[in-house]
């Protein structure tokens, strides 16, 4: 098991609609955004030539996870997202090293930030598709 690929990286912003302009003037095309309304966040996904992408979100209402993040750490590097060729065996590899897990059991499967210096990292399978990626129904 080894985690050599990144398949994408998650920043928190402030404010989703400056934060685009920033990245575009960067040189970085949005691909696709979203509202979910639901869960009261706006996320937006740049797609690199390798497949990768940055996927910068931001609350859009004060009163959950994402708004008290970003009051207690402030904007940037949310998570690191790593692709595993099989999800079962790099978790049993894993937890065999005294890694500790969240997730254990279900299809999101993540490192806790204290056995990666400090940094939440994912494990996405090669094989599982990004659902407004490989799905898209609008564009940006």
């Amino acid at each position: 098991m080894s985690l050599t690929e990144i398949d994408h990286i998650v920043l928190l912003v402030r404010d989703i609609d400056e934060a685009i302009a920033t990245w575009e003037k960067l040189g970085f095309k949005l691909s696709y955004r979203v509202h979910l309304d639901d869960v009261g966040l706006a996320q937006a996904f740049f797609i690199l030539a390798d497949g990768t992408f940055i996927e910068l979100i931001a609350p859009t209402v004060q009163d959950n996870i994402y708004a008290e993040m970003l009051r207690e750490k402030g904007e940037g590097l949310r998570l690191l997202s790593f692709r595993v060729d099989d999800l079962d065996e790099a978790v049993a590899d894993l937890l065999q090293k005294g890694v500790t897990l969240r997730g254990v059991g279900t299809p999101r499967v993540f490192i806790e930030p204290e056995s990666a210096s400090g940094m939440l990292i994912q494990l996405w399978p090669k094989d599982r598709p990004h659902r407004w990626r490989d799905n898209l129904e609008q564009t940006a």
